[in-house]
């Protein structure tokens, strides 16, 4: 028995340690540097980051991050409160939805998000008293039990569906507000329910259109109103209600919250936040953070000698006074939305702009990438050369195969195209030092999609242009392509370089272009290029707009519309092929009698292939589909409804093939899943197993990663008896630790060998695993 325990320890040292994420399992990517709102708890921090929340123990210093894809019930979280009372962490989001959390586990009330009703569902601001939560919603003023877990009653100050902002207490009466006003009840009265038990306060004037109140706190003997300016710029007020008139407290501000806490009035401004003690003196004005940082507070709480920060640029921090602080940090991107993916190389790379409509978003979210989960951002506003220009929107993105430290984003902006180092602006093309052509006369141009060759050149779709296929070769000469006037000046969609190295563009309203070089980049003369539309023999399009476009192992060209999706099965000689000789075809399954489309008019807007050649299908309105190799039978499909999938409007997929974990961009954020599938790897080079060893309470399946394409894997136990046999997904397979008659295995090392022996490859690895049981 001693020899055996030694030998299990020898071999967990040289086991390999890894990181992965375990199989099926989902994880959001959540930016740690927009910060929301923060409470302090019992000796912990909890701060809304974007979709999740950040929970921060003081004590230990450490963190944790509470999500949709964990333990949250929902995405999008909006309030926050903490009751001293019942010890209770309440949770509000957009939706109405609501999550109490005590003692590490979340218990959810839906009853607003589910209710039938009229109004605005969302949380907009959570007050607690007595072991009760006060939500301010646009369905009345909702008060949770927080004892019993369940809605206690709902106040209606009005006969209007108004949206109430906040609430407050004060002396015998609670406060409520409106954008436009304040409603008065007192609070013995047991029925607020009825709108008759409110008064309206004549007094306080309504400044709309001009702005809006937005927040009421009570603090010591006072009451405060913020009013927020809609049309004059550092025009908000704060006003101490006296007498049921308005004092001004503070003027001609930016202001973004007020609120009271253990003897301090915390007031966020734009740039600073302002403590005042109880007998208002400034005891202290933040207005600088770490390297002398601005801080940009949405909230604060006080604790720990200090207070705590809920900053939109730097995230969750503590500070004693502008030159002691303390950030409560992790790795993910710079910020939370995101555009469009792209995966290379062992490297994610994400554009953080958009479109809105046909016009620019003006968002200087710039771009960011990921690498061995380390994140390096590209923020406009910190780089050097992006400075005084008129950049935004970064719309596309691609990582350089010859060099991955080099990442490309195209944008729509006044600086088309950013080439980076590292994170770092190293050059800039535009309309002046490259043939990118501007978007009529308004001074910008659009690169809405690229991607780099496998010489790295990078090939970018200019929209709206007269050439919109261009290239810069690695050498950084430019060169672009006629491909018919029927492109001109048209909105583009996609790009694509497919396996034989021909080049794919969708443009609106139009359909498909597809267009060969002949590998001769500078000579015109051999080039060709064919349209494909909605004709029934020149295409056989669904529609002409095209907003998916994807290669597959046997170089299918699989494409999403709004009316559905199509693959072209042979491309080989699509430039030489007879009218009606080179369309795409639908995807049809009998049913008994019965034929239908597979996905029918669904609306496509992302198509991405994995290890096994497996087909993810992002959709408008419906969620994610995985479809089988030959795309006629759906394995999977994530919806909001049915996994951790933060939005059924998918905007964009892309796959780390190495390891099969899967991007989902949504209109709500980033989100990922390990799939069970990855790329074969022939030469068996980097095979991992994990987890190993295996402890008797793991309950997922062990995987084999990095085997050889379809690989036949066995196991079996030290003396050679096969335990249990397999074959892998692309390069990946997975083990349950069962036998094959479902048995769990015995304690023991465990031989896993994987083969191939195919008329291109033969070849086989061996591993170790460990089991505990």
């Amino acid at each position: 028995m001693k020899g055996l325990i030694l030998f299990y320890f020898v071999l967990l040292i040289f086991s390999t340690v890894t990181s992965q994420v375990e199989m099926e399992k989902w994880r959001m990517h959540v930016s740690p540097n927009v910060a929301e709102d923060v409470v302090y708890a019992d000796g912990s921090v909890f701060a809304i980051l974007g979709n999740a929340l950040l929970e921060y123990d003081i004590e230990k210093e450490e963190q944790s991050l509470w999500a949709y894809t964990n333990f949250l019930s929902d995405v999008s979280p909006s309030s926050i409160a903490y009751d001293k009372k019942t010890k209770t962490v309440i949770i509000g989001y957009e939706n109405g939805n609501l999550d109490l959390l005590k003692s590490n586990r979340i218990y959810n009330i839906p009853a607003i998000k589910l209710a039938n009703t009229n109004g605005v569902k969302r949380i907009n601001k959570i007050t607690t008293r007595n072991g009760l939560a006060y939500l301010s919603t646009g369905v009345g003023i909702v008060v949770i039990d927080l004892q019993k877990k369940e809605v206690k009653d709902t106040y209606h100050p009005s006969n209007e569906n108004l949206d109430f902002l906040d609430i407050a207490f004060y002396n015998d009466s609670i406060y409520a507000i409106d954008k436009n006003g304040v409603y008065v009840g007192k609070i013995s009265s047991p029925f607020l329910m009825d709108p008759s038990q409110w008064k309206k306060k004549n007094t306080i004037p309504s400044y709309a259109p001009k702005g809006k109140y937005t927040n009421i706190e009570a603090f010591g003997d006072d009451l405060f109103l913020l009013f927020y300016s809609d049309s004059v710029y550092f025009g908000d007020t704060l006003y101490k209600i006296n007498s049921g008139n308005l004092e001004i407290f503070e003027t001609n501000e930016l202001i973004r919250n007020i609120q009271s806490d253990d003897g301090f009035f915390l007031v966020s401004h734009y740039d600073n936040l302002k403590i005042y003690d109880g007998d208002y003196n400034q005891v202290e004005k933040i207005f600088q953070s770490k390297e002398g940082n601005h801080v940009y507070p949405n909230g604060a709480c006080s604790s720990n000698n200090g207070f705590y920060i809920a900053d939109s640029d730097e995230g969750l921090f503590w500070v004693k006074d502008n030159y002691n602080n303390k950030y409560i940090n992790f790795q993910g991107p710079r910020h939370n939305s995101v555009y469009r993916v792209k995966w290379t190389k062992d490297k994610l790379s994400i554009a953080c702009g958009g479109i809105g409509g046909s016009g620019p978003l003006f968002s200087k979210d710039g771009g960011s990438v990921m690498e061995n989960e380390q994140w390096i951002s590209t923020e406009v506003f910190k780089q050097p050369m992006l400075n005084n220009t008129h950049t935004w929107d970064f719309i596309s993105t691609a990582i350089n195969p010859t060099n991955k430290d080099i990442v490309a984003y195209g944008t729509n902006s006044g600086v088309p195209l950013i080439i980076t180092d590292k994170g770092k602006v190293v050059d800039t093309f535009g309309f002046y030092n490259s043939l990118i052509e501007e978007t009529g006369n308004i001074g910008w141009g659009n690169i809405a999609d690229m991607s780099y060759d496998d010489n790295g050149n990078l090939w970018v779709l200019n929209g709206y242009s007269i050439k919109p296929i261009k290239v810069m070769t690695s050498n950084g000469t430019w060169y672009d392509y006629n491909i018919g006037s029927n492109v001109n000046n048209r909105v583009a969609l996609r790009f694509l370089i497919d396996r034989n190295g021909i080049k794919w563009a969708s443009f609106k309203e139009l359909g498909l272009v597809a267009f060969d070089d002949n590998g001769t980049l500078s000579n015109s003369g051999d080039d060709h290029y064919r349209l494909f539309t909605t004709g029934v023999n020149d295409g056989a399009l669904p529609s002409f707009n095209v907003y998916a476009i994807a290669s597959d192992f046997d170089n299918n060209i699989w494409i999403g519309t709004e009316e559905g999706m199509r693959v072209l099965y042979n491309t080989e000689n699509i430039f030489t092929a007879s009218p009606g000789q080179y369309n795409f075809q639908k995807l049809l399954i009998e049913y008994g009698e019965n034929v239908e489309i597979v996905l029918g008019t669904t609306h496509i807007t992302a198509i991405a292939i994995d290890g096994a050649n497996r087909k993810w299908i992002g959709t408008a309105t419906s969620g994610v589909f995985l479809l089988s190799p030959d795309g006629l039978s759906i394995e999977r499909k994530f919806t909001t409804e049915n996994s951790p999938l933060l939005s059924n409007s998918i905007m964009d997929i892309t796959i780390n093939q190495t390891t099969g974990e899967v991007f989902f961009v949504t209109e709500k954020g980033l989100v990922s899943y390990r799939s069970d599938a990855s790329q074969g790897d022939d030469e068996f080079s980097n095979v991992k197993i994990f987890p190993n060893p295996v402890y008797p309470n793991f309950d997922g399946v062990i995987t084999i990663q990095g085997v050889a394409y379809n690989s036949d894997v066995k196991i079996t136990d030290a003396s050679g008896k096969l335990v249990y046999q397999t074959h892998s997904n692309g390069g990946t397979a997975t083990w349950n630790g069962k036998t094959m008659d479902g048995k769990p295995v015995s304690t023991g090392v465990y031989l896993i060998w994987s083969s191939i022996d195919s008329d291109e490859y033969k070849g086989r690895h061996v591993g170790k695993i460990l089991i505990i049981n």
